[in-house]
């Protein structure tokens, strides 16, 4: 009998252990049923918008089931873009209050959190989060553009220049250009003439093409009176950026004639165009040698460049030569009206555009309100423009 008893010892525990995986695998597939259908139950309240009874029963899947939390780094990212922020914030602080989740994954849910915290204006908490993972993590790219993107929401510069000087060196190379904006952004706010300067000399180490830089520098060294860094920092405007040359000819102007030297002011015109100036120069040009009673000269120069390069601008300054010359009568009036139509088309078209996303404006700004990219807002160029 002891022998039968020990002969059906290993069935009776093969039977045990083949009855207790099928019992286990029959609660994991009881559970996995209510997971699936709680997940999908929360989908169907976020399609029906009731979007408080979907986050409550996304969260409670996350607390059973590991397997979904892509979906729900992508859930939480639809609620933010929704607007519907509160949300996404619960979502994903579920996600970090996982004690089981991987280092990967908790970097992304907290990247995620920080986003939220900037689209819900929680600037500290956003900037606490993303200082975290820079120090932390190992690829830290979206982290210290979103924390650039902060710093410029909030004008805190400096803190901005910090975050790029403590890039890898590759990647500093690349924001040099954006680091020279952030300079002249630190100079604008300064009411230290002396400051500016050094700031704006400071934008220059890191991009000697900041024409922004240069052009304030020939501002300020024309309103403190140094007229031989005015005329130096007018012709490093060339290298830097020839076509913000259109954009210095208003003070350029005032400068040569306060120092009774137009003599200088036509020669920097005529280099400035050999370069490719633009139409705004060539008009500047003409209206000086007009004002010199060179008219032939003028109405020739301005020929040759429609010949070239034709744009509304030259059009219309040939009409108002061609007026000025005209006697009185029909023909006379025909032009002016022709002129101030043409003026008026001038005045409707925008002047600049960002090279990035295209945004088009009447006025030069060097941060695009459209894109958000610095120093790519440029003038028109062709028919239109310059």
């Amino acid at each position: 009998m002891l022998e039968v008893l020990f002969l059906l010892l290993p069935i009776a525990a093969s039977y045990g252990w083949y009855m207790g995986r099928r019992s286990m695998r029959h609660q994991q597939q009881k559970k996995q049923k209510t997971i699936n259908k709680d997940y999908f139950t929360g989908l169907n309240f976020i399609l029906s918008n009731e979007s408080d009874k979907a986050v409550d029963l996304l969260v409670n899947s996350l607390d059973e089931d590991s397997s979904n939390i892509d979906t729900h780094l992508s859930l939480g990212a639809l609620f933010r873009t929704r607007g519907e922020v509160d949300r996404a914030i619960k979502i994903h602080q579920g996600l970090i209050e996982r004690s089981s989740l991987s280092t990967d994954l908790l970097e992304l849910a907290m990247l995620a959190l920080a986003k939220d915290y900037l689209a819900a204006g929680f600037y500290d908490r956003a900037e606490d989060i993303l200082v975290s993972l820079i120090e932390q993590a190992e690829d830290t790219d979206e982290a210290e553009t979103f924390l650039i993107s902060l710093y410029q929401t909030t004008k805190e510069w400096r803190k901005a220049i910090n975050v790029i000087k403590g890039m890898s060196k590759e990647k500093r190379k690349a924001q040099l250009s954006v680091l020279a904006h952030y300079y002249c952004q630190l100079s604008l706010e300064s009411k230290e003439p002396a400051t500016r300067v050094k700031l704006l000399k400071q934008a220059l180490k890191y991009d000697h093409h900041c024409g922004r830089a240069v052009l304030e520098l020939i501002k300020i060294s024309s309103a403190d009176g140094d007229y031989s860094s005015f005329k130096k920092f007018l012709y490093v405007l060339w290298d830097a950026d020839i076509e913000l040359v259109a954009d210095s000819l208003d003070v350029a102007l005032e400068t040569f004639k306060q120092n009774d030297d137009l003599k200088a002011y036509k020669i920097f015109l005529q280099e400035a165009l050999s370069k490719g100036a633009g139409a705004s120069v060539t008009i500047a040009l003409v209206t000086l040698l007009q004002e010199q009673e060179k008219l032939n000269e003028a109405e020739q120069l301005l020929l040759d460049s429609l010949y070239t390069h034709p744009t509304m601008k030259g059009f219309k300054q040939l009409m108002h030569i061609h007026v000025q010359q005209a006697e009185e009568g029909d023909a006379k009036q025909s032009l002016t009206m022709l002129e101030k139509l043409v003026e008026q088309q001038i005045r409707y078209r925008p002047s600049y555009r960002c090279q990035q996303c295209g945004f088009p404006s009447h006025t030069l700004y060097w941060h695009c309100p459209s894109c958000k990219c610095w120093g790519k807002i440029k003038r028109i160029r062709g028919l239109d423009g310059e």
